[in-house]
């Protein structure tokens, strides 16, 4: 079933769905040949409402759609949030669509000492969200990864601090490290027993250079358990992330 999410320009009113979004215009227009009769879903991520919705016109820049059922689609817990040190910009991008296909929540790029750093401005957000809404849509996921503006941990925690603050309800902190933090390393699918029980599953990661000893013992001074895949599995940063989100999402929808 061919998919679109509300925007700016993606809007429903009454009971009729304008699809003005030029890319979604053009994929629906020029790659999927929609045509008269058509359905389509359409979601709305701020009220969690899909849109059951049948092509009834075309303008110059708008499909119009109307819509003959909805429903509310309740967002699943335990939210999945990923705090990721900075990798290449083709990777990250790569990696935002994938993780928006597992349904991961949040992702939080930082700034490490080893870490890339590339410019976020608005027009690069723009294209974020975009990537992140085609991972979506190419698996019917109703929510698409949110991406944050990334901020450095080079100088101080504050900000990583404030960002951890500010979770609510029960969360379990992981941190990948292969080395063992105050006598402390987890095995990665001891740590996630339980999953159901939390509100949160937050991961963080380092880059493709890994955090600094100094780094990795500030994240866990914040409550982060050092966890680790085993001793014969060594993987790119990019994959850490995209493969234990994997995980999260098979055992998620089993609660």
């Amino acid at each position: 079933m061919k998919m679109v999410f509300s925007s700016q320009k993606n809007r429903i009113i009454g009971n009729k769905v304008f699809v003005s979004e030029p890319d979604d215009v053009r994929h629906l227009r020029k790659v999927q040949r929609i045509k008269i009769g058509e359905r389509l879903l359409f979601f709305d991520t701020e009220k969690q409402m899909q849109f059951d919705c049948k092509v009834v016109g075309f303008r110059e820049n708008t499909v119009v759609f109307e819509v003959f059922e909805s429903r509310y689609i309740p967002k699943s817990k335990p939210e999945i949030f990923v705090i990721q040190a900075l990798i290449s910009k083709k990777s990250f991008e790569d990696e935002v669509n994938r993780l928006s296909e597992l349904g991961v929540d949040f992702l939080q790029p930082i700034i490490s000492k080893h870490s890339q750093n590339f410019r976020f401005d608005d027009k690069y957000m723009e294209r974020l969200r975009r990537i992140s809404y085609e991972g979506a849509k190419t698996v019917g996921n109703h929510f698409p990864t949110v991406v944050l503006k990334p901020f450095s941990v080079t100088k101080d925690f504050k900000d990583f601090r404030k960002l951890i603050t500010s979770f609510e309800g029960k969360n379990k902190l992981i941190l990948f490290t292969n080395r063992t933090i105050n006598g402390v390393s987890v095995d990665f699918l001891e740590m996630i027993k339980g999953i159901g029980e939390n509100d949160r599953i937050v991961l963080c990661v380092g880059s493709e250079g890994g955090f600094t000893e100094e780094e990795e013992d500030e994240i866990a001074s914040f409550g982060f358990v050092p966890v680790n895949l085993g001793k014969d599995i060594l993987l790119r940063s990019d994959t850490v992330c995209i493969g234990s989100s994997f995980v999260l999402r098979l055992l998620k929808f089993r609660f």
